[in-house]
């Protein structure tokens, strides 16, 4: 399997929720699957800030023109400004704090609390952020 049918598969299982047959989703299932969707919220942000930090890294946004990564992903991706700056702020914070990315990743810890404790721990000295999971 290749990226291209991981991404596949994702968006199949997200169309099912988004359509009929989501819509016919008993109440009661409703807190399993808000509670899988938070598991699949954090390691999508995981994702994203692993993919977004490696595409910031190498630049790429200059081979289509554009001077930061922040420009493109408001251009190519199609988010409003200030959204392209949160991604860039919590991709920031993710490669601070590995340790919390891998714990997103592996479904330790939801993004809401990952990112607010890597926002309060961002200035501790690398050695202390490291004990913060």
């Amino acid at each position: 399997m290749g990226v291209a049918d991981a991404l596949r598969m994702m968006n199949v299982g997200l169309d099912y929720l988004n359509g009929p047959d989501g819509a016919d989703l008993d109440a009661a299932a409703c807190g399993s699957v808000l509670r899988s969707l938070g598991e699949i919220e954090a390691k999508f942000t995981a994702a994203h800030a692993f993919v977004l930090a490696r595409f910031d890294a190498a630049d790429a946004h200059d081979s289509d023109g554009y001077g930061t990564s922040a420009t493109w992903l408001t251009a190519m991706a199609d988010m409003t400004p200030r959204d392209a700056k949160v991604k860039m702020r919590e991709m920031r914070l993710l490669r601070a704090h590995p340790d919390m990315a891998a714990a997103l990743a592996a479904k330790d810890i939801s993004k809401s609390w990952a990112l607010a404790i890597a926002e309060w721990t961002k200035k501790l000295p690398a050695e202390l952020r490291a004990e913060t999971i």
